[in-house]
Parts: structure tokens; sequence; C-alpha cells
């Protein structure tokens, strides 16, 4: 392809592939380095810390993503888009049936509309390398690959890590985006933005005060050990009593700290699900009915644990108990079993 006036043409291709932005770095730039060395240092001590909790894979991913240059050894440069899946479109749809009149409720997070964001993700990649032309080679990342994504959309110049450790970007202003890297072997132009934000986040601090259980502290990693979103989908073994405490009326991640962002009048975008649905329906047409979603990375056993959790806490109808009571009747699974006798 040629590359005249490549800025433009990036311009067009987040509109043809329905990204926010658009940029390109080059993976020789000298910035680059220096802010994945710096990053590389405070990761290293998070882990060692212990503050990732049951999450072994960023151990394992941690020396692939120390170093992007040995991880993706033929990349000269690399894509970096911003997208939405429409996440906090309150018009965006989900699998999940309308829960029946007077049920108990949890819920899942308004990022679980629509299909999963890594499908998404790679869809738009996909796209974007085959507007590249032939002949380049590509690697694709959406989340599940070893990479830093907010590190390379920062320094891109997609926008700005929030408080709550999540990309902010100019024109949605709010951290309700994800992000997606194409690793390309060939030179191309570089194009770094200058995202222009209408307020620094040191100025509003609303995530971290609206987080319910202290989990975000100003300049300073999640401790993901009292995340929400951490402890509903993450976590795979019981959970205590404190932590089923933590996790509200939640069973798959928490909308707390970006619903927030900017602070505005707020809409609920959050998924409200029947638990006698999610507990009673055969586990199989469960599982049929969430494929392609991002709850399916939870799994239903995991989503049926935390339903489990949230009743037990509560139980203060007999309707609740009762279901518990079926529940501990009919489960097949060991994981629920415990967690219906963890207090």
């Amino acid at each position: 392809m040629k590359f005249d006036n490549f800025t433009a043409w990036l311009d067009e291709a987040a509109g043809t592939i329905g990204a926010h932005s658009i940029a390109c770095l080059r993976m020789d730039h000298p910035l680059l380095r220096e802010r994945v060395g710096a990053n590389n240092e405070l990761v290293a001590e998070w882990l060692k810390a212990g503050t990732h909790g049951e999450m072994d894979y960023l151990e394992r991913m941690f020396p692939d993503k120390s170093d992007p240059w040995k991880t993706f050894p033929f990349a000269k440069s690399v894509l970096v888009l911003t997208f939405t899946n429409q996440w906090g479109d309150p018009a965006a749809t989900h699998p999940f049936p309308a829960p029946a009149s007077g049920a108990p409720l949890g819920y899942v997070s308004a990022y679980a509309r629509e299909q999963d964001y890594h499908a998404t993700g790679q869809a738009m990649l996909a796209e974007l390398k085959a507007m590249l032309g032939e002949g380049i080679q590509c690697e694709a990342a959406v989340d599940t690959k070893p990479v830093y994504e907010r590190l390379f959309a920062t320094t891109a110049g997609l926008g700005v890590v929030g408080a709550n450790d999540l990309l902010r970007v100019p024109g949605r202003i709010n951290t309700r985006v994800f992000i997606g890297c194409l690793f390309v072997d060939a030179e191309l132009p570089e194009v770094i933005r200058a995202p222009k934000m209408p307020f620094r986040c040191d100025d509003c601090l609303a995530c971290v005060k609206k987080c319910p259980t202290n989990a975000i502290e100003f300049g300073k990693p999640i401790a993901a050990r009292r995340c929400i979103s951490y402890l509903t989908i993450e976590k795979r073994s019981v959970l205590n009593r404190a932590e089923a405490e933590m996790i509200g009326d939640w069973i798959f991640g928490c909308d707390d700290c970006t619903n927030v962002c900017p602070p505005k009048d707020q809409i609920d975008t959050r998924i409200p699900i029947d638990l006698e649905w999610l507990l009673k329906t055969p586990a199989g047409e469960v599982r049929r009915l969430i494929k392609g979603n991002a709850t399916a990375y939870a799994g239903v056993t995991q989503l049926r644990k935390n339903a489990v959790a949230l009743l037990k806490k509560k139980s203060s109808s007999p309707d609740e108990r009762e279901l518990l009571q079926w529940v501990s009747k009919k489960t097949g699974s060991e994981l629920i079993r415990d967690q219906l006798t963890a207090w």
C-alpha cells in the first residue's frame, strides 16, 4: 500500500471497521522501551505482593509482556485501536431472558451486552490487516495475548489511564473502551495522537469515591483482590463471607467505576439476571445461550457459584431459602456445594 497521508488513511480505516480511533507506533520508538521498562518494575512488585490473587496467568505471561520485541520479533510497527462494542449504550442487546416478576436478582456488567468484545476486536483487526494489503505479516492481540495494551495505547497518544486503571479517550471521555493491537512487520509511518482531555483524573476522583470496596487508589494499581470484577470473574475458588459482602448484587463484573466517568446523570445499564432461572435452567441450555457473550469466559458454574453466595448472604425470604435448598439437592458441582457450606 502507499503511505501518502497515512494519518488520513488511519482515520478512514477507523470509520470503516467501526473503531473509535487508531494510531501507529514504531517498535523502535525510544519512549516505548522506556515506558515498558518502568512498567515492568511496577508489575513485578505487584505480582510479588500477591495483589493479583488467583490470576496466575499474569505471572506466566509476565516474561512475554515484559519484552514485546522478543515476543513479536518480526514486528516493526504496531497499529493500536480503541473500540466500544456498544459498552454503555442503553440500546445494546444481550442474550439473557427478562427476569420473572419478584424473582431474586443478580447483575451482570453492561460490557457483556452485544457479542464478546474479544471477537469484535479480532474482527476489526482482521479487517484492518486486509486493508494493509498482501504480503504483510501481522499478529493481532485483544486482551488475551501478552501485551501491555494500555501502555501501547497511551504511548501512541490514544488516551490517558484513569484513576481506575482503565483507558480514557477523547471524544468519549469515559473509560468504556477496549483496546486492540496489530503487530506488523512493515515500517509504517508513525501516527501518534495528542489526546485532549477536558478534565484531569486528579481533579475528579469520582471512580475512587464510588468504588464500594476501596479497590481503587489514585496513582496505584488496582487492588485486584478487593475488586468486584476480580471476585466475580477471576476468583474461581469459594467466596468467603467478606468477599460475598463485597460483591454486592453482582454476579459478573461491576460498573461502579466506569459509570461515573465522567460525573454525570447516571443511566443504569446493568443486566438484571433472574437467579432462579440461572440456577434451575439446565447448564447446557445456559451455556448455549451465553456462547459468544463475555460471560462465557466465567462459565455457568462460576456464575452459579456467585449467585449462591449472593443468595446465602441474603436468604431473607422463604423463596430464596427454598431456592438454596433446591440447589443443595440438585447440584452436581463440588464448587457450588462448597460455596453452599462455606459460612
